[in-house]
């Protein structure tokens, strides 16, 4: 029996509780024995060196580890996302499929480094699709929102209504972004699944699986306290086997279980 063939992943992220899933993603592809190539792309590769990734647990810098550094390449964004990088779809030849996760939700009233570095959800996801368009790689899981545009129902819980709310006053310009950027890939001939985690926790202890919510079913609703590290592992399957296409899916904890 030939062995399993070795797959290649591209992962993005950048700072603000969802971009926070983009390294639980690193760890959750070297999870899986066959990822034998991540290249990750980000304006903080510092982050990686912080003890606690702003979720359950402690966690190290994974660059730093010789079982693994071999398989990771660190590409750091020079610069802002608004300025072209330099020879950027190289860093995308080879690659099964790419994770971005470089949105993000947070007023920035709350976090002086986003009020600083300001949103990158549509540039930086303008320069991703680009790139797979010229490395010829098909496959986007992209970190996006609950209460965009278009997205009414989709999990059917009364925490949606405030988090929509949240999105069109305090948070409006965080989610003029995200949908700016999820219009880029509506327009773009990927194959992209946007992913919609709800109530993604700092504390939420990992139970190893995650919960996709069916917009129909209102009796079984995904719960909203997540582990962002389980949200991750939902990404990268998504990225190896696909099995949702050009669509978006809200992903929670086990539908019945508390905020």
């Amino acid at each position: 029996m030939s062995p399993p063939a070795k797959r290649s992943l591209v992962i993005l992220y950048g700072i603000g509780g969802l971009s926070d899933v983009g390294r639980h993603a690193i760890l959750a592809a070297l999870e899986k024995p066959e990822v034998s190539k991540i290249t990750v792309i980000t304006e903080h590769p510092e982050k990686l060196d912080e003890k606690k990734w702003e979720s359950h647990g402690e966690k190290s810098n994974p660059f730093n580890n010789p079982e693994f550094a071999p398989r990771l390449t660190m590409v750091k964004v020079e610069g802002s996302w608004k300025k072209p990088q330099d020879n950027f779809a190289t860093h995308f030849a080879g690659a099964d499929a790419v994770i971005s996760c470089l949105g993000h939700r947070q007023p920035g009233i709350q976090n002086k480094e986003l009020l600083k570095k300001g949103l990158i959800a549509c540039d930086g996801n303008k320069q991703v699709i680009q790139a797979m368009k010229e490395a010829k790689v098909e496959r986007a899981v992209v970190i996006s929102s609950m209460g965009l545009k278009g997205d009414d129902g989709a999990w059917p819980h009364w925490a949606a209504k405030v988090l929509k709310y949240m999105l069109k006053t305090v948070a409006r310009k965080a989610r003029k972004d995200l949908e700016a950027m999820e219009a880029l890939y509506l327009e773009s001939p990927l194959d992209y699944l946007f992913v919609r985690p709800v109530g993604i926790s700092e504390e939420r202890e990992p139970v190893g699986t995650y919960f996709v919510q069916d917009p129909g079913n209102k009796k079984e609703v995904v719960g909203g306290d997540t582990a962002k590290i389980d949200v991750a592992r939902f990404m990268v399957e998504q990225a190896l086997n696909p099995t949702f296409h050009k669509t978006s899916k809200v992903v929670g904890s086990e539908p019945g279980s508390p905020m």
